[in-house]
C-alpha cells in the first residue's frame, strides 16, 4: 500500500479558504455570506492576467443570500473580484435567478436549474449548500438561544432524531433537548 496520510511527505500546490459568516440584519431578514479564496504555491501565467505571483489570488469570490424566517432567498449579491479569466465576473448576474428559492429539500436541484449550468461559475455553486447550512445553523442557533422553547417540540426532535451521530436516538444531544424522551424510542 502507497505510503499514508499520517507519515507521507507532501508539497502544498493549491489552497483553497472558505469562509462562511451568518448574520441577522436590521430589516428583519438573515443573511449568510461565503468568501471563496483560491492561491497557488507556484506562478501561474495566464492569457487574461498575466503572471499570477505565489500567493495571489486565482479566484477570489463571495456569494452572499438574504433570507427570510422560511428560508426563502429574497436577495443575492454574487461578486467575482479575482478570477481567471476576464468574462468570468458576466456569471454574477446569473445568482439573481435564486430569489424566490426556498432552501429545503430538493433546493438545490431547483437553484442550479434556475442559475443555468453554461450561465453560472462552478465555484459560487459549490458554495450554495454550505450557505444553506451556515442559514439553519444562523438561524436556528439564534433562535434556540433568544426564543424559549425553541427547537424542543416533537415535531423538531422527529426532525432531528437520527439526522447524524450527534442526534442518534441514544446521543447526548437527545437526552439534552428531549428529557422525557426514552432511550430506543
Amino acid at each position: 500500500m502507497p505510503g499514508s496520510l499520517e507519515n507521507t511527505k507532501r508539497t502544498l500546490v493549491h489552497n483553497r479558504n472558505i469562509d462562511v459568516r451568518g448574520y441577522i440584519r436590521e430589516d428583519g431578514l438573515w443573511e449568510v455570506e461565503a468568501v471563496l479564496g483560491d492561491t497557488k504555491s507556484h506562478i501561474i501565467s495566464l492569457p487574461d492576467r498575466g503572471d499570477i505571483p505565489v500567493g495571489e489570488h486565482l479566484h477570489y469570490m463571495s456569494l452572499a443570500l438574504a433570507l427570510d424566517e422560511s428560508l426563502t432567498i429574497k436577495e443575492v449579491r454574487a461578486r467575482m473580484e479575482d478570477t481567471p479569466h476576464a468574462d468570468c465576473p458576466g456569471a454574477e448576474r446569473s445568482y439573481q435567478a435564486l430569489v424566490g428559492v426556498r432552501i429545503g429539500s430538493g433546493w438545490l436541484d431547483e437553484a442550479k436549474a434556475a442559475i443555468g449550468r453554461v450561465a453560472g461559475c462552478t465555484h459560487l455553486t459549490e458554495l450554495l449548500p454550505v450557505l444553506a447550512t451556515a442559514a439553519i445553523q444562523t438561524i436556528h442557533g439564534y433562535k434556540l438561544q433568544h426564543i424559549e422553547g425553541f427547537g424542543r417540540t416533537e415535531k423538531d426532535k422527529q426532525r432531528m432524531l437520527n439526522s447524524c451521530f450527534g442526534f442518534r436516538q441514544e446521543g447526548r444531544a437527545v437526552a439534552h433537548i428531549w428529557p422525557d424522551s426514552k432511550q430506543g424510542e
